[in-house]
């Protein structure tokens, strides 16, 4: 069965293989994990001890240390090594958000959407 759908979490709560379409190519296609492995994952922390040594990672992109708080987006495939310095640090909390189907597909579209009106009510025309 193929749905078509400008409703991303209907999508990702529906479908078990995604396929971004762009100009009429396809972008990507494959498992909604196989596309999150192809990207970064979002880390908020709270750590017992200073937060240092994230910058020399590989893969860590964004990174906000505020005390023992740290924030940062990593690299799929980098994510085991961030981890593991997190744990060396201490955890008292931490909250791993892997990509949405909408920042996936907004990797592909982003630029185009940035150049469309906006309308009154701060949305986007469907139909410009």
């Amino acid at each position: 069965m193929l749905l078509s759908s400008h409703i991303l979490a209907e999508v990702e709560a529906l479908c078990d293989r995604v396929s971004i379409i762009r100009a009429g190519r396809t972008e990507q296609t494959g498992t909604l994990e196989a596309l999150r492995g192809m990207t970064r994952t979002a880390i908020t922390a709270e750590v017992t001890h200073a937060a240092d040594g994230f910058a020399d990672l590989p893969g860590v992109h964004g990174l906000v240390v505020d005390g023992d708080h740290v924030r940062f987006d990593v690299d799929t495939v980098h994510l085991e090594p961030a981890v593991r310095r997190l744990a060396e640090l201490g955890v008292r909390s931490l909250m791993s958000h892997p990509p949405t189907l909408e920042e996936l597909f907004l990797r592909h579209y982003g630029d185009e959407l940035a150049h469309e009106p906006e309308l009154v009510d701060g949305s986007r025309d469907p139909d410009p």
